[in-house]
């Protein structure tokens, strides 16, 4: 074979059996966030979150290599042999990469979960208020009952402030309600 030496046929197939060991102890461990692609699917037709399979693909493809290598034009042979290549530099990388990955997806779901609590304590408050200017606004309109009786002239005047008041404070209330009601499509 001119690409590669059965010696280096063997150190390939005993250094992916170390990584398909390392890919399946990492494999195990409990994944942070969703599980994404590792690789693109230009360098693998795999499209999994288990590094595993990734190896398991290099290690058909050396299969592929060691038992029809013979079989293969030069050029194919050629092909195979730098596809593997890049696929065993992929998956090195991965792993040198993979506690910065998992280190990234953990901040991920905790800055997810900060922003969780933010929202739900934005929309508590929100509800809060909401529910200070409905009982303001119903102390104004008792208020303003009140006033309506006192038919002089201080009366009026202060009959006209009342609804004056009453009206900001309607549309304060119209805000607020608006204000719920696009942090909850939001949510969705």
């Amino acid at each position: 074979m001119s690409t590669l030496s059965k010696a280096q046929l063997a150190r390939l197939a005993q250094q992916l059996q170390q990584l398909w060991q390392q890919a399946s102890e990492l494999d195990r461990q409990p994944a942070a966030g969703k599980p994404q692609h590792w690789f693109d699917s230009a360098l693998f037709s795999v499209h999994s979150p288990y590094l595993a399979d990734y190896v398991a693909q290099s290690q058909r493809h050396l299969a592929h290599l060691t038992e029809q290598g013979q079989q293969l034009s030069a050029a194919a042979r050629q092909r195979l042999t730098e596809r593997l290549q890049q696929q065993i530099e992929a998956l090195l990388r991965a792993f040198v990469n993979s506690p910065v990955r998992q280190k990234h997806a953990k901040t991920l779901k905790q800055r997810s979960k900060a922003v969780v609590q933010q929202l739900s304590a934005s929309s508590q408050q929100l509800y809060q208020q909401l529910s200070d200017y409905q009982q303001f606004e119903s102390r104004l309109q008792d208020m303003l009952r009140l006033a309506t009786q006192d038919q002089s002239q201080e009366g009026t005047t202060k009959q006209l402030q009342l609804q004056a008041r009453l009206g900001r404070c309607r549309r304060a209330i119209d805000e607020v309600e608006q204000q719920i009601q696009q942090l909850e499509s939001g949510k969705s």
